[in-house]
């Protein structure tokens, strides 16, 4: 959903007439015309000061600077598919053709290469979708594994780093999409790569993956399981192990077992003093923050939510910590899957305005970004609000959205 369609969604889900948006901006009413018919873009100044009107919490903002921003600009200039490698690093993806026909000649400059290229993925993927980018994530993989084939030396490791982390980056575009055999194919890769160059932190982060998988799939037992796996070996960094407390802590909750959760919530809270919002050393760790780990906790306590005590938790752990996420991760598909989440704990609570306006949030977002774990989500709360609350208006325009 572009800025026009995002602008008009919220002044219809708010009754607001053009006149009354410029009252409140103030601005003159034929801009806010010319923005909803699209035929201006905002500056980042006015998107923020439209955002703060309309209450949109950022999203307003977060959905023009995806529009103007150099990320999207590249990608959809150069063509998404361009010979199966996407036009956003033209430098790096040169190297990276250059590198598969002349494989010993390869240097550190090429692997430096590689790894922004696979940023530049990264950032193309938050605002564009996996839908969109897996494509030429795996394309790219392709290409990378030729070269994991062939290379030998001491530029194997650094390599194999960057091939990993593609790897397992491929895999989470799979997990989202919905596709456990994509996603399990790529973790087995990835494990295959972080064993041989001995990166703990990497494999801990390949058991949590393998566990949330578990975890949707009602399998309490592999979920926790992996999430013990994930925390034993303590040379791995803080934030897969933190992940996996929390992981645990979801998986006894699944079972029934509400004093191991509370006990699994202490433990991970304790790790998550260890974490800051920025890991150098482990780029695919970037969504890793104490906050990020907030509304992860806020979704652990949902899964004990049928607890009016639990319930009041969940709420206040997610509605805070996703407001205190970055915008960056916020209005992306990975970071829409809290306000489903909350979506969720009020549906459990039977309060359907509440959980439709989660779900709605979370609609938007992936209305942008394509097919998600959130988008699912958002369509399980919808399912489960049709079958006990058929003739609600709220759950009408909630599967309207979702359509």
């Amino acid at each position: 959903m572009g800025f026009a369609e995002h602008l008009c969604a919220l002044m219809a889900e708010r009754e607001m007439s053009g006149q009354q948006l410029a009252r409140l901006v103030p601005c003159h009413p034929s801009l806010v015309c010319h923005y909803r018919r699209g035929r201006k873009r905002p500056s980042a100044k006015m998107a923020k000061l439209f955002d703060v009107a309309l209450g949109a919490g950022g999203e307003l903002a977060g959905t023009a600077r995806a529009e103007a921003g150099p990320d999207r600009r590249s990608v959809l200039a150069g063509g998404l598919l361009a010979g199966g490698v996407l036009a956003i690093a033209p430098d790096a993806r040169d190297l990276l053709a250059w590198a598969e026909r002349h494989p010993p000649r390869m240097d550190a400059a090429v692997v430096d290469s590689l790894a922004e290229l696979l940023t530049a993925q990264r950032r193309a993927d938050a605002v564009l979708g996996s839908g969109v980018m897996l494509r030429p994530a795996l394309a790219q993989l392709a290409a990378v594994e030729n070269l994991v084939r062939q290379a030998r030396g001491p530029l194997r490791p650094a390599l194999l780093n960057v091939a990993q982390q593609w790897s397992q980056f491929a895999a989470y575009q799979h997990r989202q999409l919905g596709d456990s055999a994509g996603d399990r194919g790529r973790l087995g890769q990835t494990l295959e790569w972080a064993t041989e160059i001995g990166d703990r932190t990497m494999t801990a982060t390949v058991l949590i993956n393998r566990g949330e998988t578990a975890l949707l799939d009602g399998e309490s037992g592999t979920a926790v399981g992996l999430a013990q796996a994930a925390q034993r070996d303590t040379s791995a960094a803080a934030g897969p192990r933190a992940h996996g407390a929390d992981l645990q802590a979801r998986g006894h909750a699944l079972a029934g077992d509400v004093a191991a959760a509370e006990r699994c919530l202490g433990e991970a809270a304790e790790l998550a003093t260890g974490l800051s919002d920025h890991d150098d050393r482990h780029p695919w760790l970037h969504w890793m923050s104490p906050t990020d780990m907030r509304c992860k906790r806020g979704v652990s306590f949902g899964f004990l939510a049928g607890d009016p005590r639990y319930h009041e938790l969940a709420v206040a752990e997610l509605e805070a910590g996703y407001a205190a996420l970055p915008d960056e991760q916020r209005l992306t598909a990975w970071g829409a899957k809290y306000p489903a989440h909350l979506a969720i704990v009020h549906a459990r609570a039977g309060d359907v305005g509440q959980a439709c306006a989660a779900a709605l949030r979370a609609a938007r977002i992936t209305r942008r970004t394509g097919p998600s774990l959130a988008q699912r989500l958002a369509q399980q709360v919808r399912t489960d609000l049709q079958a006990r609350y058929p003739a609600d208006p709220r759950v009408a325009e909630l599967a309207g959205a979702l359509a």
